[in-house]
């Protein structure tokens, strides 16, 4: 009964750099990594802008070459990357992924931010293809 009640009363999961009670206050930073397949782009753009509204966030999109992207996501300057990646991506020892949308196709998000990946993969469940 009392694990009960500390669940509730922490929030969990946990997002050790807070990156979704910080995109709740501020906006949701999203890289877009420019000349990527346009469909899946303006696909995975739409379904973070519709998880954003949902959430009641802002956001707040920069474009930017992959490494680039991957780097800011790394140091925690993003929240999440779109750009058509795969399951299979090279990134995948660097960033987290969300499970895939299309069974195929994942978000980058920061690795670790449970909270963010929780929320968004529920979404995204909710609002499969």
């Amino acid at each position: 009964m009392m694990f009960v009640f500390l669940c509730n009363a922490c929030s969990f999961p946990k997002d050790p750099n807070n990156s979704f009670e910080n995109a709740k206050k501020s906006s949701l930073l999203i890289g877009i990594i420019p000349n990527t397949d346009s469909i899946t782009t303006s696909f995975e753009k739409n379904l973070v802008e519709d998880f954003a509204k949902e959430e009641g966030m802002q956001i707040q999109f920069i474009t930017a070459n992959e490494t680039e992207l991957v780097k800011k996501l790394e140091n925690y300057q993003l929240d999440i990357v779109l750009g058509g990646f795969e399951k299979k991506s090279n990134w995948k020892t660097k960033v987290g992924m969300t499970k895939p949308y299309d069974d195929k196709h994942v978000l980058f998000i920061p690795r670790g931010e449970n909270r963010l990946l929780f929320q968004l993969e529920k979404f995204i469940t909710q609002n499969k293809m």
